[in-house]
């Protein structure tokens, strides 16, 4: 002890980082928290992902466009001093919404990663520790997956999600930076399932043959959900009865043995009358719609993703018809 204190080492803060994963867990939450010195490994794991071409260069510049989503391997310059990378996963469910039109009833579906209300409770939780402790926390903006496979807090899937014993692929991840130190970390090169080795449902379910049995990493130009959420029109090769999400797909999911006790895991989230029915379909803008209209969207955070709605809902409810895209 003497020699700590002689080297000016606080031996509560030894502790910090084992002491906000407990933190988090109490609060129903997981959480691994790592090094800022191992940044520019996590940067190297990605820049290989573009060199061997796994990761499409051309696909990653549009989703960098599409959501202004570029990686940034260092700390911000609003917190420069950060010494470690908390990453957490909230457990979340998938949210049905239910719309009234000619009569019928339509259910679509949200998959769990999309609903982000759990956000605040987990920054809560974070921010209400380190405060204590006079530590600071910010966003990072760090590839979420593949610091949470690095981290061991999950595994990846066949078809590039990520795992979590006992919650599957129902949750939410989110990374932050912090000043806080972290003397004792979780570090290892990514895994993936066991189960994946001798497994290939999500292969042969793919409906656009995004997955494929000799990578660990989906086609992600072919990933329907690339498509779903874009704001152009479907490709023609893309069969209107592959849809199954308001936005996403849940399609590998659904069939992935890790998820066999998480897939009934449906939650109501709003119903919309025949009247909202036709507003949303018949294009009304989201300014225009009545307010009740947009707390339901709001709701269940679609108000932000409201063009896509639109498009996507008429796909939904033409499948149930099987009159296909019209």
């Amino acid at each position: 002890m003497y020699f700590r204190l002689y080297l000016g080492i606080d031996m509560k803060s030894d502790n910090t980082a084992i002491e906000l994963e407990q933190q988090l867990h109490h609060a129903g939450f997981k959480g691994r928290v790592v090094s800022t010195n191992h940044l520019p490994e996590l940067e190297s794991d990605f820049a290989r992902l573009l060199e061997t071409g796994d990761l499409n260069k051309d696909f990653y510049d549009e989703i960098v466009s599409r959501y202004g989503l570029d990686w940034d391997f260092k700390p911000p310059s609003k917190l420069p001093t950060a010494s470690s990378i908390i990453i957490t996963a909230a457990q979340q469910p998938k949210i049905s919404l239910e719309f009234h039109h000619d009569g019928e009833s339509y259910y679509g579906i949200i998959p769990p990663t999309y609903v982000y209300n759990t956000d605040a409770a987990v920054l809560k939780v974070i921010s209400k520790y380190l405060d204590e402790h006079e530590y600071r926390v910010c966003d990072a903006r760090v590839p979420a997956k593949l610091l949470a496979v690095r981290s061991g807090l999950a595994r990846y899937g066949r078809n590039n999600i990520t795992y979590i014993d006992g919650w599957g692929s129902y949750f939410r991840l989110r990374a932050y930076f912090s000043d806080a130190p972290c003397m004792e970390e979780h570090w290892q090169e990514w895994r993936a399932m066991e189960l994946c080795n001798k497994c290939t449902a999500c292969v042969k379910k793919c409906p656009t043959s995004a997955i494929g049995e000799g990578r660990f990493l989906v086609d992600a130009g072919k990933c329907l959900t690339f498509f779903n959420e874009g704001e152009k029109g479907f490709p023609e090769w893309i069969d209107p009865t592959w849809h199954n999400c308001l936005i996403g797909c849940m399609i590998c999911q659904d069939v992935c043995p890790a998820n066999k006790d998480h897939t009934s895991w449906l939650m109501p989230g709003a119903e919309f009358s025949d009247e909202e029915t036709i507003m949303i379909l018949e294009g009304v803008s989201r300014d225009d719609l009545p307010a009740q209209t947009r707390e339901k969207l709001q709701k269940v955070y679609m108000l932000d993703s409201y063009e896509l709605l639109k498009r996507n809902l008429k796909v939904l409810i033409d499948r149930v018809k099987g009159s296909g895209i019209s």
